[in-house]
C-alpha cells in the first residue's frame, strides 16, 4: 500500500501541449527553421484544457503538475495579457474543483522572446523582468500549495548553452555556467517573493552516472560528471557557492520546501583527455537491450538511487517525471510497476517521498524529437485532436484510486525481486 495522502499525478509542459505559444523563443527557433519541427497547436490543450482535466479526473488521478507559459503573461515588455491570465485561472480553479492537487511549473525550458533578445538569464540585470513574472504569478497561484521555480537547470544549461543542441544555440561553456549562476540568483528571488504562502520547490534531473569502467579514472569522471550536472547546482542553493567547471560564483543563500526528481534513465561516463569535456565524456548507458523510442536504456532502480541520492538535503521529494516513449503499452504498463515498486521501496525504508508524476498525461510535442516519440497516458491524435486513454492510462488510474498495485499486475509485469 502507498499513504493515502500521497499523490499519483501526471505532468505536462506548456510549450508542449498548449499550442500556438508564438511569443516564446521555441517558436521563433521553429519559424525560421533553426528547429526541426514546429509546435503548432501542439495538442491544442490551451483550447481543450477542460475535456483534459475532466479526464484526469475520470481516470482517478489526484494531482497535475504543468507549467505557466511566462511569454503568454508577458508577450512584449511591459505587455501584461489578462486574458492569459483568467485562462490559467480557470485552469486552476477546475483541478482544485475537481479535487486534483496541481503543482506549477513557473519556467520549463522556454522563455519570452523578447526577453532572450536581451539576453535572457545570461545578464543578472534581466532578472527584475523575471522578478515581475513571479510577482504576477503568485496572484495568479493563489489557492495552489506546490510551485516549483525552474524545471531541470542543468538540462537548460547543457542544451542551450553547452551543446547549443536547444534555443537559443550557444556555444559557451563560460556562458553557460554564469547563466546556471544566474538561475540560482533567479530562483533565490522566486523563493523570497512566493515562500510563505507557497511550498516552493525545484525540479532536478537526476540521471544515475554510472561509470564506463573499473578503471580509476573512468570512476572518477563519473563522480566529477555526477557534482558538475546533478550536485554542485543543488549545493548551492544552501551555500551560496555555485561551482561551476572552471570556478566558483558566488549566488544569494536561499532554500526549497521540496525538490522534484525527474528520472528516466543513466549515463555512462568514461575519463576524457579533452579540456572542454571537463575530463569526463558521458553518453547515455547502455543497460538494456530494447531501448525506448528515445534511445534510452530502462534501469528501474535508478529512480531508487535518485530517491536516496537527494535526500542528504533533508526535504521532502515528489517524482515529478518518470515515463516512457514506446509505442508498445504493454511496455509502457510494465515500466510504470516496475518503477512503482522500486519507489514504494523507497517509501517503506523511510524516504520523505510524498508524490509520484508519471510523464507524460498525454501525447505531446517532445522538444527537438517532434511529435514521434509518445509518452503519453493518453493517445493523441494530432489531427483531430481527439484523445483517447490507453490501457495503461486506465491502470495507472486504478493504482492511483486504490493505492497500490494488484497482485496480478505485479505477478505480470513486476520484478520478482520487489
Amino acid at each position: 500500500m502507498f499513504p493515502e495522502k500521497f499523490l499519483f499525478g501526471t505532468s505536462t509542459a506548456a510549450h508542449q501541449v498548449e499550442g500556438d505559444n508564438r511569443w516564446n523563443d521555441w517558436w521563433y527557433y521553429e519559424e525560421i527553421g533553426k528547429l526541426p519541427y514546429k509546435s503548432g497547436k501542439a495538442c491544442n490543450h490551451w483550447g481543450l484544457y477542460r475535456e483534459d482535466i475532466e479526464l484526469m479526473a475520470q481516470l482517478g488521478y489526484n494531482a497535475y503538475r504543468f507549467s505557466i507559459e511566462w511569454s503568454r503573461l508577458f508577450p512584449e515588455e511591459g505587455k501584461f495579457n489578462e486574458d492569459a491570465f483568467n485562462r490559467y485561472r480557470e485552469i486552476i480553479e477546475l483541478l482544485l474543483e475537481k479535487g486534483i492537487t496541481p503543482n506549477v511549473t513557473l519556467h520549463h525550458f522556454t522563455s519570452p522572446l523578447w526577453f532572450m533578445r536581451k539576453g535572457g538569464f545570461l545578464k543578472e540585470e534581466n532578472l527584475k523582468y523575471w522578478e515581475k513574472y513571479v510577482d504576477k504569478a503568485a496572484e495568479l497561484l493563489k489557492g495552489v500549495k506546490l510551485v516549483a521555480t525552474f524545471n531541470e537547470p542543468m538540462v537548460y544549461v547543457m542544451m542551450g548553452y553547452l551543446t547549443a543542441y536547444w534555443p537559443p544555440f550557444v556555444k559557451s561553456p563560460f556562458k553557460a555556467f554564469k547563466v546556471a549562476a544566474n538561475l540560482l540568483k533567479a530562483h533565490a528571488m522566486a523563493y523570497d517573493i512566493l515562500h510563505g504562502n507557497f511550498d516552493v520547490g525545484i525540479v532536478k534531473n537526476i540521471p544515475i552516472m554510472l561509470p564506463a569502467s573499473n578503471r580509476e579514472k573512468d570512476i572518477k569522471a563519473a563522480q566529477k560528471a555526477d557534482n558538475l550536472f546533478n550536485w554542485n547546482f543543488l549545493d548551492a542553493i544552501w551555500s551560496g557557492k555555485y561551482k561551476g567547471a572552471f570556478g566558483t560564483y558566488k549566488t544569494p543563500e536561499s532554500d526549497v520546501d521540496f525538490i522534484g526528481i525527474n528520472y528516466y534513465t543513466a549515463s555512462e561516463v568514461r575519463h576524457s583527455w579533452n579540456p572542454l569535456k571537463f575530463f569526463f565524456d558521458a553518453k547515455l548507458a547502455d543497460l538494456s537491450e530494447r531501448k525506448t523510442d528515445m534511445g534510452w536504456s530502462v534501469y528501474p532502480k535508478g529512480i531508487y538511487e535518485a530517491i536516496a541520492k537527494v535526500s542528504r538535503y533533508g526535504k521532502p521529494m515528489y517524482i515529478t517525471e518518470n515515463g516512457i516513449a514506446t509505442l508498445e503499452d504493454e511496455w509502457r504498463i510494465e515500466f510504470i510497476i516496475q518503477h512503482l515498486q522500486y519507489v514504494h521501496k523507497a517509501l517503506n525504508d523511510g524516504f520523505d517521498l510524498r508524490g509520484y508524476f508519471y510523464w507524460s498525461f498525454m501525447d505531446n510535442y517532445e522538444w527537438a524529437e517532434g511529435f514521434r516519440p509518445r509518452f503519453g497516458l493518453v493517445e493523441v491524435d494530432y489531427t483531430t485532436f481527439e484523445r483517447r486513454p490507453r490501457k495503461s492510462g486506465y491502470v495507472y488510474g486504478e493504482i492511483a484510486r486504490e493505492k497500490k498495485i494488484k497482485d496480478e499486475l505485479l505477478a505480470k509485469y513486476g520484478l520478482p525481486e520487489l
